[in-house]
């Protein structure tokens, strides 16, 4: 049985762990053994991991430094206990993230089993990069790129050197493609196109295990999923709101995901009175529920890579409104399957007010959207041809 290990930060609700867990069902279902490696533990998405994917903690289960060093301590290893001690203040005195990254590799102890196949699958400039190489072995080597790198242009300047020794790096976009040759010119020969997997029937099944939306509302829905971060942008939904309400649309925005920005948000709605027409549902397992019933569907990002919830939306066939991020001119058609603008309050407006004023646009997007979708499972070929 070929071995693969695959290594993130952390199974949180977000769309790359989403799009992770619809990989690990897939390689399940084909008979791989499969060690999945995190940083550590706690995720909202930890309790779906298909029961025989193997789970190790990267940094193990203590709490703290001086839990790792009492650990090796106790069973001899007092040269790993110093070292330990020694590169934990070094990450901690550093200055760069990558440097942090690069001492915590230290503190680990060398994985001995070989793989078939090691993946680093998080954002471009991060610690399963790092991980892969140093700390893994394995006959082959790749790297998943999620992002737009150009965001992450400086803090991946030291990274070079670990992408040249990747066998293969997979982009999950055309574009996404583009921006990492850009960077990385060198790479181009190795560097292909993976599209997020999506199980679209498993997905439909979710959507109807419970009902999404609990209050009586009669009026047009607009959801938004994703992490509450600069990055995605929810930050310029009040503002859009504000304008939709002054135009006398009967509108109401509702916000899937937690994250950093969530109080910032929170003091925007109870500054501009907007706690009745948008709403912070936080975190939910199954979003699915609230993507099948919404009337509209918005992704307000500045920065991403494929975008998974923007795929999720289309597999309800919803209207769509979507900023014009790296990826997803491959994910809507403009005009007809949906409106892409550029990121900005009063384009993104207008957009959603005309999906808002007319129904036959809604529904013309509906119908082109239905037609439109494409099987993307044949994808797990090129990553099992890696093998």
């Amino acid at each position: 049985m070929k071995k693969i290990a695959i290594v993130t930060r952390k199974l949180v609700m977000g769309g790359i762990e989403r799009a992770l867990a619809s990989k690990l069902e897939n390689l399940c279902d084909l008979g791989y053994d499969v060690t999945l490696f995190l940083m550590s533990p706690g995720g909202e998405l930890e309790n779906s991991i298909p029961s025989n994917i193997k789970v190790e903690y990267i940094f193990g289960t203590e709490r703290s430094v001086f839990e790792k060093v009492l650990k090796n301590v106790d069973k001899g290893k007092y040269y790993m206990a110093a070292k330990v001690l020694f590169c934990s203040l070094c990450s901690k005195i550093t200055k760069t993230v990558f440097n942090k990254e690069f001492y915590l590799s230290k503190v680990i102890e060398p994985n001995e089993t070989v793989y078939d196949l090691a993946i680093a699958y998080h954002t471009p400039a991060s610690f399963p990069v790092v991980y892969v190489i140093n700390n893994l072995k394995a006959n082959k080597k790749i790297a998943w790129i999620h992002s737009d790198v150009s965001v992450y242009k400086n803090e991946l300047k030291p990274y070079r050197k670990y992408y040249q020794r990747f066998d293969h790096i997979f982009c999950v976009s055309k574009f996404g493609k583009d921006k990492f040759i850009g960077m990385y010119p060198e790479l181009e020969q190795k560097t292909s196109v993976f599209y997020n997997i999506i199980n679209r029937k498993n997905i439909i099944e979710k959507s109807n295990f419970i009902d999404g939306f609990q209050d009586e509302f009669q009026g047009i829905r607009i959801l938004t999923v994703g992490r509450l971060c600069n990055q995605k942008g929810q930050d310029i939904i009040p503002e859009i709101m504000i304008n939709l309400l002054k135009e006398g649309h009967e509108v109401k925005w509702y916000c899937i995901g937690e994250g950093e920005d969530r109080d910032k948000i929170d003091n925007l709605i109870k500054q501009h009175n907007l706690q009745n027409n948008l709403i912070l549902l936080g975190n939910k397992i199954n979003p699915y529920p609230y993507f099948r019933e919404c009337d509209i569907y918005v992704q307000p990002s500045r920065h991403e890579g494929y975008c998974i919830s923007l795929a999720e939306a289309r597999i309800f066939n919803k209207p769509i409104v979507t900023t014009n991020f790296v990826g997803a001119l491959e994910q809507i058609k403009n005009g007809h399957t949906g409106i892409i603008v550029e990121f900005n309050a009063k384009k993104l407006v207008l957009a959603i007010q005309e999906l808002v004023e007319k129904k036959n646009i809604r529904e013309k997007f509906e119908i082109n959207l239905l037609n439109d979708q494409n099987d993307n499972s044949s994808q797990m070929k090129l990553l099992l041809n890696m093998i």
